[in-house]
């Protein structure tokens, strides 16, 4: 008896990803280090933060990368950090309270 083919899912969610990296006895860190990339690149894929493992993850599972991720990739982790840092900082003194601090 054979078994039916597995229908892909309407939507990709991470979870499901690693699901089928799994099923296809691969592993996140092997795609990407297969790709030449750093190991957590397809990891951090899965978060939307790096493109390079999200191509890597759409070619080992021969899967269109606009169907896979469908919402793309709005901004890089870098960009996201440096916004993240600058709403993190504290105001700095004004310069008026730095003379004064000095004298």
């Amino acid at each position: 008896m054979t078994q039916p083919a597995k229908t892909q899912p309407d939507r990709w969610t991470p979870d499901l990803i690693r699901d089928e990296v799994r099923r296809r006895h691969l592993s996140l860190r092997g795609i990407a280090l297969a790709a030449g990339l750093h190991e957590a690149a397809c990891r951090q894929a899965l978060h939307g933060i790096n493109r390079k493992g999200a191509d890597a993850l759409a070619e080992a599972l021969n899967i269109p990368f606009d169907k896979l991720f469908p919402d793309g990739f709005v901004q890089s982790r870098r960009q996201a950090s440096v916004k993240q840092l600058a709403e993190s900082r504290q105001k700095r003194a004004a310069p008026t309270d730095k003379i004064a601090a000095r004298a």
